[in-house]
């Protein structure tokens, strides 16, 4: 069990010590406005 505070609310999630932020965030917490991007400017995103 995790407890993180994303935009000054407390969230507790049951997920294993190595899963990464970016799905707990959307897929336990239902977060979605996360976004993955590539890193290399292949999606389209801005890389900055």
């Amino acid at each position: 069990m995790i407890s993180i505070k994303v935009n000054g609310q407390s969230y507790q999630a049951d997920v294993e010590p190595d899963t990464p932020l970016l799905w707990v965030l959307r897929d336990n917490l239902n977060l979605t406005g996360t976004k993955y991007r590539c890193g290399i400017a292949q999606c389209g995103a801005t890389c900055i």
